[in-house]
Parts: structure tokens; C-alpha cells; sequence
């Protein structure tokens, strides 16, 4: 008998230091390739999501930058940058960056002007951006995601969690070596078809962690000294553009169609208008992290042009919040969660769309403006809010 109390007692002390011990961290593992370490949470999420075939080889150390604000430990790999966001819980304490997107911009290519595809027969087409993914990039798309759950399955949530959404269709392009290869653009990554390499090695990924660091790390060209009988260049002003703002009652007068609280008109024929502004700590499932909070808002859009005039395209992509502080953030994801979110699509001349879109802050601001970019040749258009308080 007292054997037996010994036995259930020793099985109880076990259990319990088991339960109460903290999650073990994965042991560093080191790289002859590049002379690099990978350890910590950085490494159990390298090695559960993909490794080598989706990050590649680390390229540097692990080390603290500015994103969004905030400071974050990050570590670079070939294929992209793993971030610690150790505010959010599991799996969200781990995110990557937007590479794809990051690295267009460097090029300095909008992906907004890139031709919208269609869906030619067994087609995944993303009607948040306008294009689909087909054939051997969908199936290499499907086939991995990060682990968001317990299940071996990979979801389209997890995909999308990885990769992000496709910003171009499947076009030819040429890469630094000379060769051209067909290659799709998403947030997070660059697909790339390689007809010479046997299935599965006939997809890959490009190595956007290393051209967007070298990019960003390569030395300021020499300036050339300008012989003092030449004429001194004329300053380019930044862009700004005009900007209004008006009460809810003025606006109910002025624009009885769009009563949003405040609205800008711009000169190249059409108005934009936001209002009811809401602060939450959640929305639906959407929970915001620690020390910030989810700002919805109501946006509208109205084509002003005549008949036969230029068509508007609407995407939350294109909307960017400022606070009072200056700093600048792109919707959030819990926009997806909404009912009434801000629609994807064109708008021709003398029609008008919008809907609603949320972005995370800190607790401490609150919005002063919003960016809108409704053409890559035009600069945005500012629309000013007024009476800002924090809440």
C-alpha cells in the first residue's frame, strides 16, 4: 500500500515539473555555407516552416531593427527575414517580412500597374489583388504554408501566412546573372519556374533576402563634381497635395452622398471621404497586440470624371494611415474579417465605391491623415483629419 502511495506520488512530481517546465528553445545549428547560426525560436520556426528550400541559408546574425516603430530582432536568410514579434502569441511571435513587396519597391516598379490575370482553368485567382495563380506556382503555393494548427494539412490560411498574396501574374523577366526566367511576384516571395530542373527542384524561389540587403547595404554612388559654368538643376518639390477638411455638418450640405466627416478633392476628378472613426481592442477573432489598438474607419471613393473618363482602382493596398507622429502604417488584416470591408475593383466615371478598413496603432496616438495612391503616376492624395484625440 504505501508503495503504491510512493508510486502515485513520484507519478504526480513528474507530471507536474513536465507541465510547469518552459518550452525548450531549439539548439543552435550552425551553417559552413555562409558561417552563420541559427538558434531560439528563429530556428524551431525555420525548421517547422519550410528550411532551406523556403528561407534558404541564413545571412547574417540575429539583430535588432526599426519596423512599423518598433524595434525588432530579426535575422536574414537567402529568401527572406524572420522577425520576433514576442508581444503576439504562438504562432503570431514569429512573422516575416514583406520581401516581395519591399523588393518591387526597390526596383521601383508598382505592382499595381502589373496586367490583372484570369482564371484560364484550374486557376486560384485573389480578387484582393486582381491576380491568379495557376499550374506548377499554385501547386508549389499550396505546398507549404506556416503551422498555424495541429493538423498536417496546409490551409490556404497558411499559404497566405507564408507567402502572402500574388502581386503579379506570370511574366518574363531577366535576371542579375543575364537568364530569363517566368516568375510570379507575391508579398513575401518570387516564384520561379526553371524548366531545366527535374519536378520538384522546377519551382523555386528567389533569393529576395539577398538582393533586397545588398541592395540596401551597397555604398552611395561617388558625386560627380558639376563644373561651376553649369546651370544648377531645378529642386523637385516633394509631393504634397491639396487637401480639405470640413465639419459632418458641412459635409452633409456640400457632399449629401458620401457623409463620412471629412473628404479632399483632387484636381485630376475625384473625391475621397473617411469618417467614424472607432477604436477597438478586438474585432471578431482579430485581437491587437500588446500596446496598440485596431483603428476602423469608413472610406468612399467617387469617381468625379465624365463619360468615357479614366477608371479608379480601389484596394485597401493603396490606403496608408498617419498619426500624429508622422509614422505611417497599411491596413490591417483584421480588414478581411469585416462584413462591409472596402471592396477590390475598378470604378468608372460617375460611380463611387468603399467600405470599411482597419488599421493597428499604438494605444498612445491616434490618426492625423490617410494616404490614397489611385494612380502610380500621380502623387497621393492627403486627406486631413482634424480634432485628433487619443483614446
Amino acid at each position: 500500500m504505501r508503495i503504491g502511495r510512493f508510486v502515485g506520488f513520484l507519478v504526480f512530481v513528474v507530471c507536474v515539473l513536465l507541465t510547469s517546465h518552459p518550452r525548450a528553445h531549439a539548439a543552435a545549428r550552425c551553417f559552413v555555407e555562409t558561417n552563420q547560426c541559427i538558434d531560439g525560436r528563429i530556428a524551431e520556426f525555420w525548421a517547422q516552416n519550410g528550411g532551406l528550400a523556403v528561407f534558404g541559408f541564413p545571412i547574417g546574425a540575429q539583430e535588432q531593427i526599426t519596423i512599423d516603430g518598433q524595434i525588432r530582432t530579426v535575422q536574414r536568410f537567402q529568401r527572406n527575414r524572420i522577425e520576433l514579434h514576442p508581444d503576439n502569441a504562438r504562432p503570431y511571435d514569429v512573422l516575416l517580412g514583406r520581401l516581395g513587396a519591399d523588393r518591387l519597391a526597390q526596383q521601383g516598379r508598382d505592382w499595381y500597374g502589373f496586367a490583372k490575370g484570369a482564371d484560364t482553368g484550374g486557376c486560384r485567382v485573389f480578387a484582393e489583388t486582381g491576380h491568379a495563380v495557376c499550374g506548377d506556382i499554385l501547386t508549389a503555393w499550396r505546398s507549404n504554408g506556416i503551422q498555424l494548427d495541429t493538423k498536417k494539412s496546409i490551409s490556404e490560411a497558411e499559404s497566405l501566412a507564408l507567402f502572402g498574396l500574388p502581386l503579379s501574374g506570370l511574366q518574363l523577366e531577366t535576371q542579375a546573372d543575364g537568364t530569363k526566367y517566368q516568375v510570379q511576384w507575391f508579398e513575401r516571395a518570387r516564384f520561379e519556374l526553371h524548366p531545366e530542373n527535374t519536378p520538384p527542384y522546377h519551382v523555386l524561389l528567389g533569393l529576395l533576402g539577398n538582393e533586397e540587403y545588398a541592395f540596401r547595404t551597397k555604398p552611395a554612388p561617388t558625386a560627380v563634381p558639376v563644373s561651376p559654368a553649369s546651370p544648377a538643376a531645378t529642386a523637385v518639390p516633394a509631393p504634397t497635395a491639396v487637401s480639405f477638411a470640413v465639419t459632418p455638418e458641412q459635409l452633409v450640405t456640400r457632399l449629401r452622398d458620401m457623409p463620412m466627416g471629412y473628404w479632399a478633392t483632387d484636381g485630376n476628378g475625384f473625391t475621397f471621404a473617411a469618417g467614424g472613426i472607432r477604436y477597438h481592442r478586438e474585432i471578431y477573432y482579430y485581437a491587437a497586440s500588446t500596446g496598440k489598438k485596431l483603428v476602423r474607419m469608413s472610406i468612399n471613393v467617387r469617381n468625379n470624371r465624365g463619360y468615357g473618363g479614366d477608371s479608379i482602382y480601389l484596394n485597401p493596398w493603396r490606403f496608408t494611415l498617419v498619426d500624429v507622429e508622422g509614422r505611417q502604417y497599411t491596413y490591417d488584416v483584421a480588414t478581411y474579417a469585416l462584413t462591409d470591408a472596402v471592396g477590390v475593383g475598378y470604378i468608372g466615371a460617375g460611380q463611387q465605391g468603399g467600405g470599411d478598413i482597419v488599421f493597428e496603432i499604438p494605444k498612445d496616438t491616434s490618426p492625423a491623415s490617410m494616404l490614397f495612391v489611385y494612380n502610380s503616376t500621380e502623387r497621393p492624395v492627403r486627406l486631413i483629419f482634424d480634432n485628433n484625440v487619443h483614446q
